[in-house]
């Protein structure tokens, strides 16, 4: 079955100085779970017992992996692994957004 969602039509979850959009949370039949986030400060230090991918599509700003600081900006693509720390910052007046991505369902 095919899914066809609009950003626009679907409200964002606010958490602290970000907000996300839950385009596929890897229901029955669907193993990708997308997120569409915006960050105005911090996302704080967290994990996740499945591999996450970062897309970053606009603003800039500074993701932390474990030990490991990146800097980000428009194309730039994080792999974490799975239960690894990590958290995001944005740098100047524009908000960072970014995708988020996993195969199979992060709340687990």
């Amino acid at each position: 079955m095919m899914i066809v969602k609009r950003l626009s039509d679907i409200l964002p979850e606010r958490v602290g100085d970000f907000r996300r959009w839950y385009l596929s949370r890897a229901e029955a039949g669907h193993e990708l779970s997308l997120r569409y986030v915006e960050v105005t400060g911090i996302v704080p230090p967290h994990s996740h017992p499945t591999e996450e991918t970062l897309f970053y599509i606009e603003g800039k700003g500074l993701a932390r992996v474990g030990e490991r600081e990146v800097a980000v900006k428009p194309g730039t693509m994080l792999v974490i692994p799975p239960a690894s720390i990590h958290s995001t910052i944005r740098e100047g007046t524009i908000p960072l957004r970014y995708l988020a991505i996993f195969v199979g369902n992060p709340e687990l």
